[in-house]
């Protein structure tokens, strides 16, 4: 059921993005040939307006898509029609094209707003030592931020680390340590739960040694450990005594609202960070680094899993919430200048206006870059979806 929900979640938002695009279609006087829901092959019409647009439903319940009048220079009878997309004006191209963006980053908005006028508390709680911090965002926050913002009730109490699970491919599990385990301490220095994170912010980009000793065994084992230039986390979790409570965030309207904003442009931030460092390390031509930041990649298999655990652990609000995270998601992915998203369009349609092309010429050469382009997204998805699936049967 939770994986049917999710599916569901995900289709309106993709509604919601490619209504939007329908709907500035049909104020700038182009014409909508097909509304698709679902990826085809097509299986039925459902029903055809008076325009002569289609309402289809697809084999694969995954996305969707909005077919518009000339945009197939091969069909010389509707190319250059007075109501085709390459004869409408710039700006009015401009707007159907960003319309479906703007519609992602509107959903994610309210659904944020909603959340803080509800009350709903956290997505994501990291470590200290993880540099989200920076983007001061409420639903992706770290336990120093909770503190700081009187989110957290009862009291910490100084334990030892003693380590419950080790998450697959971190840190931690390439030193060799293992469930069970208990860490003595971080370059020389003792450690327990309340001062570990603050140790391995210090240590970014660092190679220090860590000290463990295993279940039933008096044996101290030493492991080198280099953390990478943007966070320094082991992804263990820890056995915990500590009695404390994490309050939901419940505002009035006009703070939820102002807050709503926050999330928004802390989480975007967030996410173009992470894009940014991804571009810059495939650039560096360093495997290592290249490495590190593609195994961050996730894709649909892994939403659904975290979306599971997410409503497991924080009902149907917290799922909203992943709801609006993946809304903003969708937006950003599609805003970026790649050949077959609304940003690669863009971007065309801005240099054919720049460079004066002919229509004809242009879109023919653009469906070829859109094609090889969406093969090769295609590719790297069924990639990403065994990546998800192996990393999921890695977790339990």
């Amino acid at each position: 059921m939770l994986i049917v929900a999710w599916i569901v979640l995900f289709m309106v938002l993709v509604i919601i993005h490619e209504l939007d695009h329908f709907w500035a279609a049909k104020k700038s006087g182009v014409q909508v040939l097909e509304f698709g829901i679902g990826i085809p092959p097509k299986l039925f019409t459902l029903y055809k307006d008076k325009s002569g647009t289609e309402y289809t439903i697809n084999l694969i319940p995954l996305g969707g898509f909005v077919r518009l009048k000339g945009e197939d220079p091969k069909d010389e009878g509707t190319f250059n029609a007075p109501d085709s997309f390459i004869m409408a004006p710039f700006w009015r191209k401009v707007i159907i094209l960003c319309g479906g963006v703007i519609m992602n980053f509107l959903a994610a908005y309210l659904l944020f707003a909603f959340g803080f006028f509800h009350g709903s508390k956290p997505i994501s709680i990291l470590p200290s030592n993880a540099t989200v911090e920076q983007f001061q965002t409420k639903y992706i926050t770290t336990f120093d931020q909770l503190i700081a913002n009187n989110q957290i009730s009862g009291e910490l109490s100084e334990q030892t680390v003693k380590i419950q699970e080790v998450l697959p491919d971190s840190l931690a599990s390439k030193a060799g340590i293992k469930s069970g385990d208990e860490l003595i301490s971080i370059k020389d220095e003792k450690t327990n739960t309340i001062i570990i994170n603050r140790q391995l912010k210090a240590l970014v980009w660092q190679t220090f040694t860590v000290q463990y000793q295993s279940t039933g065994s008096s044996l101290v084992q030493s492991q080198t450990i280099t953390c990478p230039e943007d966070n320094c986390m082991l992804w263990i979790v820890m056995d915990s005594a500590n009695n404390i409570q994490v309050k939901p965030y419940k505002y009035g309207l006009g703070d939820s609202l102002k807050f709503a904003w926050q999330e928004l442009i802390g989480q975007s931030r967030l996410s173009l960070n992470t894009l940014g460092k991804l571009f810059w390390s495939l650039l560096s031509f360093n495997g290592e680094k290249i490495k590190a930041q593609t195994n961050n990649l996730t894709g649909p298999a892994w939403a659904v899993k975290i979306g599971e655990l997410i409503y497991e652990s924080g009902g149907r609000m917290q799922f909203l919430i992943f709801g609006a995270m993946i809304s903003l998601s969708l937006a950003i992915f599609n805003v970026l200048p790649i050949p077959a998203l609304d940003g690669g369009r863009l971007l065309g349609v801005i240099i054919q206006k720049i460079f004066r092309l002919k229509g004809e010429r242009y879109f023919a050469i653009e469906n070829i870059i859109n094609i090889i382009f969406f093969v090769l997204m295609m590719g790297a998805g069924v990639l990403i979806l065994f990546k998800d699936l192996s990393k999921i049967r890695g977790l339990f």
